[in-house]
């Protein structure tokens, strides 16, 4: 098939490189698949994802009909989400009154609204889909063991006595038998682009205004876009929101 097209809007100012787009995804662990369907709405499966080289993989239920209907190489796009947060108008110290401890001079005042900060990657590539069990056995031990060693290293106190789990723990023939219920999936990139919308658009006063308002609400999501926000390259930029 031809190599697939994609467009993705992404202003330059937000545009990560590929290893940053990477270290997301590696992050995340799994991403949206996306592929089209003759006429209709595409299909959509939310899938644990390696990113091996130039290649995507993962597999998935052998039900799934938006991968076991597939007759040959499919246009398709994987889609992993980072973190994301609401920005709060409020937070721009640059457009707040100066009676309510802002910056804000002449027509500044009350100059902004509502926004949205967060990351996200987008792959575009070539779908083909396989059996081998052989292959299957060694994706799924990899994919499976990465994240239970990531488990621990994340700090489970309660279960580090027990070590990270691994693929050798299962009896041969339950593995062999589950094998047989997947399909595996092997996508070979043709396109990344990374949106890293985290006001690289505004001063440094209004990027910390934000930040710290992150904190003070202080979800996990919240923290992760305010320490994504402080390492952030700023580029002074109006238009393109």
């Amino acid at each position: 098939m031809e190599t697939p097209t994609s467009y993705v809007y992404c202003p330059a100012s937000q545009r990560a490189d590929e290893d940053a787009c990477r270290d997301l995804a590696e992050r995340v662990g799994t991403g949206l698949w996306v592929t089209p369907e003759d006429g209709g709405v595409p299909s959509v499966t939310l899938l644990p994802t390696l990113w091996r080289g130039d290649t995507l993989i993962a597999h998935a239920s052998g039900h799934n009909e938006q991968f076991t209907a597939l007759r040959g190489p499919v246009a398709c796009r994987v889609v992993f989400q980072g973190p994301e947060a609401y920005i709060s108008p409020r937070w721009y110290p640059s457009v707040q009154p100066a009676a309510e401890g802002g910056a804000a001079r002449g027509r500044a005042e009350g100059r902004a609204v509502g926004t949205w900060n967060y990351e996200q990657v987008q792959v575009a590539g070539v779908l083909r889909t396989h059996l081998d069990q052989d292959r299957l056995r060694r994706e799924v031990t990899e994919l499976a063991e990465l994240h239970d060693a990531a488990r621990l290293a994340d700090g489970c106190p309660a279960d580090t006595h027990r070590g990270p789990w691994r693929a050798a723990e299962l009896p041969a023939d339950y593995f062999t038998a589950m094998l047989r219920g997947i399909i595996g999936l092997e996508l070979t990139i043709t396109d990344v682009t990374g949106r890293f919308k985290l006001a690289q658009n505004r001063t440094a006063l209004d990027r910390d205004g934000v930040a710290d308002g992150l904190q003070r609400r202080g979800r996990a999501a919240d923290l992760a876009v305010a320490d994504a926000m402080r390492t952030a390259t700023p580029l002074y930029e109006p238009l393109g929101y």
